[in-house]
């Protein structure tokens, strides 16, 4: 499995990349340090699951999504990953079009129940 994790501040970078290895340890983690990158990163390399902060300079993680979806005609999995955690904030990034949505910091089972789908449907002929 190949993960693209867009994320401007370099602990959580860290932080999320350590957690993806010791949920999938076989996994590839390409990490970007904003939208931008991590959109360069996503039209030339192929990955199964795309996790974003939304608040970035620059390209954030609203404007990734679209990017990825409407410019690049891309269509993997694109998960939000970030502090927006008030009532109606999952909802609204769902709405826009993520495919999942994990809240800062992070919980590490909340993380797996959200790959873990995408991850199964790797795996499956």
């Amino acid at each position: 499995m190949r993960f693209l994790v867009a994320e401007d501040d370099e602990f959580n970078r860290l932080v999320i990349h350590e957690m993806l290895a010791l949920l999938y340890p076989a996994a590839d983690v390409a990490i970007a340090a904003g939208g931008d990158e991590a959109a360069a990163l996503a039209a030339a390399q192929d990955f199964d699951v795309v996790l974003t902060d939304i608040d970035m300079p620059g390209l954030d993680g609203i404007g990734l999504l679209r990017k990825l979806r409407e410019e690049l005609g891309l269509r993997m999995p694109v998960i939000s990953v970030t502090a927006f955690a008030v009532v109606g904030d999952r909802e609204r990034l769902l709405m826009n079009g993520f495919d999942g949505y994990v809240s800062k910091p992070i919980d590490m089972d909340e993380l797996r129940r959200v790959l873990d789908p995408f991850a199964a449907a790797e795996v499956t002929p």
